[in-house]
């Protein structure tokens, strides 16, 4: 039997509480978010993991995507989906990060519908910090600043540790 506390196996992934995530953000779903089945389009997912990444990096971090001198490169991304979200429903979004490297983080959000405690869909992305001029990752690692709140998102118990 798998270790489910916080471990990357579908079977801990689908335990998954909002008490995992120590950052969250409300989504209200639109009429377009739905495919012909009547549920939440898969696209809909990356695009929703992807903006409460970016409002945790500018909101937080006072990240600016076009003048900061560093920029963040998606290298991966996945999602398991375990139940269904459709429109009209409020959606909140969990988010942690799983391992934290040198110039590289692997973030990770829960979805929940409201009122129900069970996690429908779990993903995330990694991404590659870079200079924005030469593409280059920079020797001294993340900015200080950039670490210390994404430092914030790793949670106690994690059994993927903090290197990447």
């Amino acid at each position: 039997m798998p270790d489910t506390a916080l471990g990357l196996d579908l079977a801990s992934k689908k335990l998954r509480k909002r008490h995992d995530y120590p950052y969250r953000l409300d989504y209200r779903t639109r009429w377009a978010d739905n495919d012909m089945f009547h549920h939440l389009n898969n696209p809909i997912y990356g695009v929703l993991i992807d903006s409460i990444i970016n409002e945790y990096l500018i909101a937080h971090l006072d990240y600016n995507t076009t003048t900061y001198p560093r920029t963040a490169l998606v290298a991966q991304s996945y999602c398991d989906y375990f139940g269904q979200l459709q429109y009209p429903g409020m959606l909140e979004l969990g988010l942690r990060v799983v391992k934290l490297g040198k110039n590289s983080v692997m973030y990770e959000v829960g979805f929940f519908k409201e009122g129900d405690e069970m996690v429908k869909a779990v993903g995330g992305f990694v991404q590659i910090w870079v200079m924005r001029d030469s593409g280059k990752a920079p020797k001294e690692g993340l900015d200080q600043r950039v670490r210390e709140g994404l430092e914030r998102l790793v949670q106690p118990g994690s059994k993927e540790g903090s290197k990447l």
